[in-house]
């Protein structure tokens, strides 16, 4: 059994996870179990939530299961997550592979883990500039990762690709970093590092590629950075027929109504959690600028929008 690393949370695992680096000297706060395959069966009650793909099929079903949260990720497997966020146990699907196991559970299943645990998690992706730390936030295949990797090129630390941790600390907001690897499309890969990267495979099921320490140099803060923005990607169909990148500060309902919208949620029906992360948001609307950032899907115009970006936390 091996304990790991993954933003503040220490996890202890009987499968090994060669994408986080090991906890040292530190004992586990979550133990996660991968079990028999199992055919899945039905439960007793209601699913309080699904999770759909753009094209409507379920992704990710969620119910109550005793006293915690049974996971189950349509043909793949079944996770069980204790109430507390303290036990994680898997029974996949047969023939699931191992590395799909390992993306549901760090790229799907912990930060909702998190989440239970009280924390505030966002889906966002987010690097370390001068400044600080910047993160974008927006709904899959929005271009976080790929904007996020635009910065990595140039030698921007990445903290995080698809999971920011914030905590507050007095007047600031601090991001945790996940662990060092970027998900992209095999375009995005070609367009920012060259054809010739190395490249590891995500999961069976889909063609992103894992950019990661071992496919070449990859710049990433492995220790907690003060964040100085937020920036929420505009949908591409609104910039479909332009080639304009435009910035624009948002208010703050619009921002909570982003955060909101764009936080990991495993019980949308505890209401008393609930109205703690909405105070909580409404707490890191009041510390953090959040702007609206639009601009074209055109993956030539990266290094444009990546200088505007610059431009904008200077104050030009």
């Amino acid at each position: 059994m091996t304990v790991y690393q993954v933003c503040d949370l220490t996890v202890e695992s009987n499968l090994p996870l060669p994408e986080l680096t090991q906890a040292e000297g530190k004992g586990p706060e979550c133990a996660f179990r991968l079990l028999r395959a199992r055919v899945p069966g039905p439960i007793s009650r209601d699913w309080f939530h699904h999770w759909r793909r753009p094209d409507g099929e379920i992704w990710l079903s969620c119910a109550r299961q005793g006293s915690g949260y049974l996971l189950r990720f349509a043909d793949l497997a079944d996770f069980l997550v204790s109430s507390e966020g303290s036990d994680i146990r898997c029974y996949p699907v047969p023939d699931t592979p191992l590395e799909t196991i390992r993306h549901l559970l760090l790229d799907q299943v912990i930060p909702l883990v998190l989440s239970v645990r009280g924390r505030l998690v966002l889906h966002a992706s987010a690097v370390v500039v001068p400044r600080g730390a910047i993160a974008f936030l927006g709904v899959t295949g929005q271009g976080k990762s790929t904007l996020s990797g635009s910065f990595v090129t140039q030698g921007f630390p990445l903290v995080t690709d698809d999971c920011l941790l914030l905590q507050e600390a007095g007047e600031h907001l601090i991001g945790h970093p996940s662990y060092p690897g970027l998900r992209l499309w095999p375009d995005s890969v070609a367009a920012l590092f060259g054809q010739g990267t190395r490249l590891c495979h995500v999961a069976h099921y889909t063609e992103k590629k894992r950019l990661g320490p071992d496919n070449g140099p990859l710049p990433f803060c492995a220790d907690p950075a003060p964040l100085q923005r937020v920036y929420v990607l505009a949908p591409y169909e609104e910039t479909e027929d332009t080639k304009a990148i435009t910035l624009a500060p948002l208010s703050p309902r619009e921002a909570f109504m982003e955060l909101v919208k764009h936080t990991y949620r495993l019980d949308i029906i505890a209401q008393e959690r609930l109205n703690e992360e909405f105070e909580c948001v409404a707490r890191v609307v009041a510390l953090l600028p959040l702007c609206r950032l639009a601009f074209p899907q055109d993956l030539s115009l990266l290094p444009t929008v990546r200088e505007a970006i610059l431009a904008n936390l200077s104050g030009r």
